[in-house]
C-alpha cells in the first residue's frame, strides 16, 4: 500500500531539505489552528519530528506564522502540543493582528484588526508561558504594533 504525503509533508519537508543541504542555519515556520493543528490535521508535535527525523541537520527551531497571538496560546493549549519537542523546538511567531480563523478571515468583508495593546499582551502571554523567543508582524502589522511588541518585551 503506497501511503499518500500531505501538502505539509511534501512542502515544509521539501523547504527543509533544500535548506539543510545548505548548510544556513533555518527556520521553518507553520500557520496553525485553534484546535492545535496545521491545516492540514497534523499536530505541531508530529509535523516537528517528521521533519526532524526526515534531515539531515536540523532547523534552529520553529514557529508559526500569519496567525494571531491568542489562537496560537489556544493550540498550544490542547494535550497533544504538551511536549518537550514542542516546549523546546516551537519557539516563534509572526503575528496576524486578526483574532479570527482563517474562514472566517476568508469571509470577513472589512480589515479586521487587534490594537497594539492587544497584540503586544497576547505575544507576552506566549513569551511568558511558553517561552517563545521570536517576534514578528505578518498581515495587519504596522509600525505601532511592533514598537509596542518591542516595548512589552523591554
Amino acid at each position: 500500500m503506497v501511503q499518500m504525503l500531505t501538502r505539509f509533508q511534501t512542502e515544509a519537508t521539501g523547504m527543509a531539505r533544500a535548506m539543510s543541504d545548505t548548510g544556513i542555519p533555518y527556520i521553518i515556520s507553520f500557520t496553525i489552528q485553534k484546535d492545535g493543528k496545521l491545516i492540514d490535521g497534523h499536530t505541531i508535535d508530529y509535523a516537528i519530528r517528521f521533519i526532524d527525523d526526515n534531515v539531515s541537520r536540523k532547523p534552529v527551531c520553529y514557529m508559526t506564522n500569519c496567525v494571531h497571538p491568542c489562537i496560537v496560546y489556544e493550540a498550544l493549549a490542547h494535550n497533544f502540543n504538551q511536549t518537550e519537542v514542542v516546549r523546546t523546538r516551537f519557539i516563534g511567531i509572526q503575528a496576524n493582528t486578526s483574532a479570527l480563523s482563517y474562514s472566517e478571515l476568508d469571509s470577513s468583508a472589512d480589515l479586521q484588526s487587534s490594537s497594539p495593546a492587544d497584540l503586544a499582551e497576547g505575544m507576552m502571554k506566549l513569551k511568558s508561558e511558553y517561552d517563545f523567543r521570536i517576534f514578528g508582524g505578518c498581515c495587519g502589522t504596522d509600525d505601532t504594533h511592533m514598537e509596542e511588541i518591542a516595548k512589552s518585551i523591554r
